[in-house]
């Protein structure tokens, strides 16, 4: 649908309008991608990375103190609290769907009252399972690392400064 807009803009109108055109259809792509297929979590052995479009942080499991699930998977130490974009929480309806399976996962009697974000069967819920898990081991790694995602913000940066050069020639 995109490559139809960007297609269009470019060749079925005037040059002038047709580059505006595609800057700002450039633009929506880049947020779209960056806020859809960019954010990514990672838990290795020693270590949990967490991809958001704009920051990459590599956080060694010794230096993370809680485990929040409420609004998506937060991870936090003295470091701060890292939100993961890659794992967001439930709907409020989604504890209609929950199955026994989860309540045995848990160690929780069936039909316990659990929010729908700790449910093993959610995005959330199950990375926030496999880390708690994870820090059941002795952590010796205390690292943490904040970078910027260069493509990410690449792929926001860049259109963005196209519409900004097309508007204003």
């Amino acid at each position: 649908m995109a490559s139809l807009a960007l297609v269009q803009t470019l060749f079925f109108s005037e040059a002038e309008a047709g580059r505006r055109g595609a800057a700002i259809v450039l633009l929506a792509l880049g947020l779209v991608f960056a806020y859809y297929v960019i954010p990514y979590l990672d838990l290795r052995e020693d270590q949990l990375v967490v991809v958001n479009p704009i920051f990459r942080h590599d956080i060694g499991l010794g230096a993370i103190e809680y485990v929040d699930t409420r609004y998506a998977l937060n991870v936090g130490g003295e470091f701060g609290k890292v939100s993961a974009w890659a794992a967001p929480a439930p709907g409020r309806l989604r504890h209609r769907t929950h199955s026994s399976e989860d309540f045995r996962t848990l160690n929780l009697k069936e039909g316990s009252n659990v929010s729908p974000s700790v449910l093993p069967s959610t995005i959330s819920g199950s990375y926030a399972l496999l880390i708690k898990r994870a820090l059941e081991k002795p952590q010796t790694n205390r690292t943490y690392t904040k970078r910027i995602n260069t493509l990410g913000v690449g792929l926001i940066l860049l259109p963005a400064l196209a519409v900004i050069f097309t508007q204003l020639t």
